[in-house]
């Protein structure tokens, strides 16, 4: 079982560097921008946790952009989600909406790597499978 991460407009690979740096496997990537293909639910149900991103989490975000229809499907089979933005415009009830675990803030390449390794360690000591 391995992470996907599904992050849309931000540096994957930097988040991925982070994961692995703390520890954990090395996370299935999946590029959002190219929508969602016929092997997304499939890999979803396969991960122990989602992870999405884009460059702002708002309002837009539960009204049909890929990262929430991500977060959606998510919650729908009950598979944890977290999410990495540039910006956080998503109010609490949004967050509850969408089931997001964790909200984390970062855009330059050292955040997201830095991201990566505080989810990382968050993930093995709340829910990662033994």
């Amino acid at each position: 079982m391995r992470l996907l991460l599904a992050l849309d407009g931000l540096d994957a690979v930097a988040v991925a560097r982070g994961l692995t740096g703390a520890g954990l496997p090395q996370p299935d990537l999946y590029d959002p921008a190219q929508g969602l293909d016929a092997t997304f639910d499939a890999r979803m149900r396969a991960a122990f946790a989602v992870v999405v991103g884009e460059p702002r989490l708002d309002r837009g975000t539960l009204r049909g952009r890929v990262t929430g229809e991500i977060a959606t499907r998510a919650r729908q089979a009950g598979v944890p989600c977290h999410a990495i933005a540039a910006d956080d415009a998503l109010d609490t009830m949004g967050k509850r909406i969408l089931d997001l675990q964790y909200v984390f803030v970062a855009s330059t390449p050292v955040e997201l790597e830095g991201v990566g390794v505080m989810l990382a360690r968050r993930l093995t000591t709340d829910v990662m499978p033994n």
